[in-house]
Parts: C-alpha cells; sequence; structure tokens
C-alpha cells in the first residue's frame, strides 16, 4: 500500500479538484443518511395518526433530497474522472520517459512485453483506483459513521447488536485483503509472461513459420495462458467466496434487529406501553442498519481494485525507482560540431552478471558477466578517417562500437572523442553528432520520407534525395514514392531494402562520426560496393567506422582493425593484413577475397 499511497503524488495538481469531489460525494452521502429518519417521521408522524400533508411533505422532501445528491454525486464521479485521467497522463509520461532514459545495461533486465503491461495494464488499474476505489472508500465511510450515529440515537439496544456483527465483517475484509493481495501479484507476473509470448511471436511470425515451429509456439502460449487462468481464477474463486460471506452476515444482521425490534413492538402493544420503540423508528434503523452493512459489501467489492492497484503501484515504483548507470555531468559539454578524433585508451568491457542482451546488433550477447567482452583496447582513430573494423562472430566488434555513443560506459579505461572523456559530454549531444546504424534494421510505421528524416526531420528535400543517392536506393524509393506508408519494421521492403534507407537514415543525420555495424550484409557484391564507395567519397571529412564480416567491405577503409576475442589482433591496410595477419588472411580466403 506504500507504493500506492507514494503515487498519489502525481494528484497534487489535482488537489483542489479532489477536495471539491470529496466535499459533493461527502455531501451526497450525508443527504442519503438523512432519508430514512424522514421515513420514520412519515410512518410515526403521518401515517399512524393519518395526516396526509406530513406524508405528502415527508414524500416531497426524500424526492427533494434524492435530486440533490443525484447531482452532487454525478459531479463527484466527473471531478474525481478528471483527476484520475490526469493522473494516468502524467505517470505514463513519466514511465515512459524513465523507460527511454535507461542505458541499455538496465533496460537489457526488461522484457518488452514486460514494460508495455507496466505502462498500460498497471497505469490503467492504479487510474481505475483513484477513479472508483477512492470514491467507495469515502462514500462508505461517511455512510459507516453517519447510520452507526443514526442507529445509537434511535435504539441502543439494537445498535449495540450492530456493533457486534459489523467488526466481524471488516476483520472479514482485512483477511481476504490480505490473501488476495499476493495472488494479484503472482497475476501481473503472469500477465508479463504471457504479454511477452505474444510480442515475441507475433514479431517473429515469419521466423516461426519458416521453421515450422507453429505447433510449438502454440503449446508455449497455451501454457503460458493456462499460467494466467489458473492463477486468475484462484483470484476470482477467492473473491466469490468472499461476497456471498458478506451477504451472509449482512441478511444475519437485519434478521436480528427484525426479530429483536418486531417483538418489542409487539409485547408493548400488548401491554399498552407508550413511548418506547415505533414502527417508524424499526422501519428506520432497518434502513440505518442496510446502509451500514453495505458499505462493508462495497468495500468487499473493492478489494478487488485495492488489491490490485497495489500489485500495480509496486510495479510501477520499482521502475520509477531504476537509475540508469549512465549518468550525464550538470556541465556537460554541448559542442555544436565534432572534430571526429576517437581514442579507446586500455578499455575493457563486460556485461553485468550475464543478464545484458548484449550490444546492438553484435553477436557477443551471450557473454556471462564473469567474461570480458572486450580487453584492454588501445585503439586511436584519427579525424576523417575510414576505419574497417572486422572479425570473427563474437570477436567484440559491435561491443566496441556500442561504447562510441555512449550506449555502455567501460568497466575500465576510458573513450575519449576530441580528447575528451565521453562521459563529459552530455548523452543527447553526443548522440546527434554520432550515429550508429545497427545491422537489426528498425524502420518505423510511416512514409518512406520520415524513415529517411528520423534522425533530422528539418532536413531539405535535396538532403535527403542526396542520402537516398548515396544508400543506392533512389531507384526503389522514385518507384514506391516518398510519402508511401511502410509497415511495421518496414514490412513490404526487402532486406536489402531496409539496410539502405537505414544508410540514408545515418546519413541524413548529418553526423559528425558515422558507424555502420554490418548494414551490408543483405547487399549483393555489386550493390555493397557502389554504397562503400559513395560513402566513402561523398562524405569527406566525416569519421568513419564500417563493421563488417566480410573482407571485401571493409578492405578500402583506410586502415582496418581485426579483432578477436574482444582484443586487437592487426592494424593496416588490406595488403598488410592479408600479408601478417593469419585471422584476417583466413577470413579473406574463406570469402575468396584475394591480396
Amino acid at each position: 500500500m506504500k507504493a500506492l499511497f507514494r503515487l498519489f503524488s502525481y494528484l497534487r495538481k489535482d488537489t483542489r479538484t479532489l477536495v471539491l469531489a470529496l466535499f459533493l460525494l461527502i455531501l451526497s452521502s450525508a443527504l442519503g443518511v438523512i432519508q430514512p429518519r424522514i421515513t420514520e417521521w412519515i410512518i410515526d408522524s403521518g401515517i399512524r395518526r393519518g395526516v396526509a400533508e406530513v406524508v405528502w411533505a415527508g414524500a416531497a422532501a426524500i424526492l427533494a433530497a434524492g435530486i440533490v445528491a443525484a447531482v452532487t454525486g454525478f459531479a463527484s464521479s466527473r471531478l474525481t474522472i478528471s483527476a484520475a485521467q490526469d493522473m494516468s497522463y502524467a505517470l505514463r509520461n513519466d514511465l515512459y520517459r524513465k523507460a527511454s532514459g535507461l542505458s541499455f545495461s538496465t533496460l537489457d533486465r526488461y522484457r518488452t512485453g514486460e514494460l508495455i503491461v507496466r505502462l498500460n495494464s498497471d497505469v490503467n488499474t492504479v487510474r481505475m483506483f483513484v477513479r472508483m476505489g477512492l470514491l467507495v472508500v469515502v462514500q462508505a465511510v461517511v455512510l459507516i459513521a453517519g447510520s452507526i450515529g443514526m442507529m445509537f440515537t434511535t435504539d441502543r439496544r439494537l445498535a449495540t447488536i450492530m456493533a457486534i456483527f459489523m467488526p466481524a465483517v471488516m476483520l472479514l475484509f482485512l483477511f481476504v485483503a490480505s490473501f488476495v493481495k499476493p495472488l494479484f501479484m503472482k497475476v501481473r507476473t503472469a500477465m508479463d509472461n504471457f504479454n511477452n509470448v505474444v510480442q515475441e511471436n507475433l514479431a517473429g511470425a515469419k521466423t516461426v513459420r519458416a521453421f515450422a515451429r507453429r505447433d510449438a509456439e502454440r503449446r508455449r502460449f497455451a501454457l503460458r495462458n493456462g499460467e494466467l487462468n489458473r492463477i486468475s481464477f484462484r483470484v476470482g474463486a477467492s473473491l466469490s467466496t468472499l461476497f456471498p460471506l458478506f451477504f451472509l452476515f449482512a441478511q444475519g444482521a437485519v434478521l436480528i434487529t427484525l426479530w429483536i425490534g418486531g417483538t418489542q413492538i409487539i409485547a408493548q402493544a400488548e401491554r399498552g406501553v407508550v413511548g418506547g420503540l415505533s414502527l417508524g423508528q424499526l422501519v428506520a434503523f432497518n434502513n440505518y442498519a442496510m446502509m451500514a452493512m453495505f458499505p462493508i459489501l462495497m468495500l468487499g467489492f473493492v478489494i478487488n481494485f485495492i488489491s490490485m492497484a497495489a500489485a500495480s503501484a509496486e510495479r510501477l515504483q520499482r521502475l520509477l525507482a531504476e537509475r540508469s548507470e549512465l549518468t550525464e555531468k550538470p556541465a556537460a559539454a554541448r559542442p555544436e560540431r565534432l572534430r571526429g578524433r576517437i581514442e579507446f585508451c586500455g578499455v575493457s568491457f563486460r556485461y553485468g552478471d550475464g543478464r545484458a542482451a548484449g550490444a546492438p546488433g553484435g553477436a557477443e550477447a551471450g557473454r556471462s558477466g564473469s567474461e570480458n567482452a572486450l580487453r584492454g583496447i588501445d585503439l586511436a582513430i584519427g579525424e576523417g578517417e575510414r576505419l574497417g573494423l572486422i572479425g570473427t562472430t563474437g570477436a567484440g566488434k559491435s561491443t566496441l562500437i556500442s561504447l562510441v555513443p555512449r550506449f555502455y560506459d567501460p568497466v575500465e579505461g576510458s573513450v575519449l572523442v576530441d580528447g575528451r572523456d565521453l562521459r563529459d559530454y552530455a548523452l543527447d549531444s553526443l548522440r546527434r553528432r554520432v550515429c550508429l546504424a545497427f545491422q537489426d534494421t528498425v524502420l518505423f510505421t510511416g512514409t518512406i520520407r520520415d524513415n529517411v528524416a528520423f534522425g533530422r526531420p528539418g532536413a531539405k528535400a535535396a538532403e535527403l534525395e542526396r542520402a537516398v543517392r548515396i544508400a543506392a536506393a533512389e531507384e526503389f524509393v522514385a518507384e514506391k514514392g516518398w510519402d508511401s506508408i511502410l509497415g511495421e519494421r518496414g514490412a513490404g521492403l526487402s532486406g536489402g531494402q531496409r539496410q539502405r534507407l537505414a544508410i540514408a537514415r545515418a546519413v541524413a543525420a548529418d553526423p559528425d562520426i558515422l558507424i555502420f555495424d554490418d548494414v551490408t550484409s543483405s547487399l549483393d557484391a555489386e550493390t555493397e560496393a557502389r554504397v562503400i564507395e559513395a560513402l566513402f567519397s561523398e562524405l569527406g571529412g566525416k569519421t568513419m567506422i564500417l563493421v563488417s564480416q566480410k573482407a571485401s567491405a571493409v578492405r578500402r577503409a583506410d586502415r582496418i582493425v581485426v579483432m578477436d576475442d574482444g582484443a586487437v589482433s592487426g592494424i593496416g591496410s588490406h595488403e598488410e593484413l592479408y600479408r601478417d595477419n593469419g585471422i584476417y588472411r583466413g577470413i579473406c580466403e574463406t570469402q575468396g577475397v584475394s591480396a
């Protein structure tokens, strides 16, 4: 519950709205409390004495109180809805900012489906508690307090009997609430697992069918769906047991008060006693008894909201409490341009606890937390240099380049750009000047123009056309049209077309340092040669790192760095490495590339 109360800070700006809503709700509830007293007056002063005017006046009073209570209740509900929506809006914004601002090493601990559940389902659960749960709780308190007071002013003996039943119902309420809350936490966890399976299968639908794994994935889906169903059933079964018990207690209390009160009135009539419990008072007391018990039943219904909201709030608080491992100094540098000199000084790196998913697009994701993905890297890249980076799978290429835009920080050593440690730069400024195009091409739903201009929305049409030409994508872009809509992740384009748009997007962003992580893997040899030649010839003056497993892609570079097992194995030109470096020569011979 502490986590839920902490989230109420998001209601601070709506404090006046909530205060007004609660005032109107209390007024509405108070008007409901006085209605049984009016009924008592109608029966004892009107019906028993045959005074029609009293009956009409009482009926008018009940009608007026009902109308005012309905209007104030409606206004209170609208105001609460407004506050709850404002809260969920601000909470989602903060959660998205938190998730999108986490370092890769922190973000790697979360799965996509899990984050979606938190930003969507968990926030909605908290919103619904504020929208409905708070109203029920406040209304219940007012009704219980008001009806108890009225019962004691009506008949102390009957009120004492009710005072025995009500604590029993409250204890039952507290017991069930403590029992159900852990179940709701399990429901949320099961929902995370379920959503992850759905997200993975829908995103990888083509892969699943390509490997004829639909039956296996259906079984995996059925397993997660079954887990969610079983835990949800346990929650439903617990609540279905609770509510009949509540009604049993309530009906029992009403039955006893009617029996005792009724026999007392009959005995008074037989003995001719005047001034005892009247019929109107018994009817009013019975109404107050139901009025006292019904809010407790309402609290029973709101257990669902309280338990679910508390469980969701804890999950949201854990995400909000996450701290990115990448910190930014208060007076961080924000250069307009970079010269482009890069230095790796004694750099070593490992993925924490083996949980990281690996560098973007890299193959070294499977390294454990105890094994260094990079070991003592010393490397200087000059301004405007075109550097090739090659090595076998898992050599550390993608890990190395992911340090330049500061997706991760090295565990040892430092990375310098223009002679300044990356930790001295503002992250957003650094990443505007350093562009990394990933092997795993991600295109967004929208037009081709939107995707090419993603890194620089203000780019002119001529600049976008130049970027597309450099990427050898002008033919299919002209054929499809700049305003044609791409599907999710570039659906409708071939792998090579997606990669060329990714290259064009990087070029159009106009950074000072361009890093291409195996972005020509889906291109044929001729198109690859055209693209690399255009990059090298038309982007002179920009520092460029071209990562590839193909010697044909890096042989035109000014220098080539060969990596093996997280370390630099050799540096030189294509001819020098072919002659002196066995790893590079082996790659070339395997691929049919000569000296």
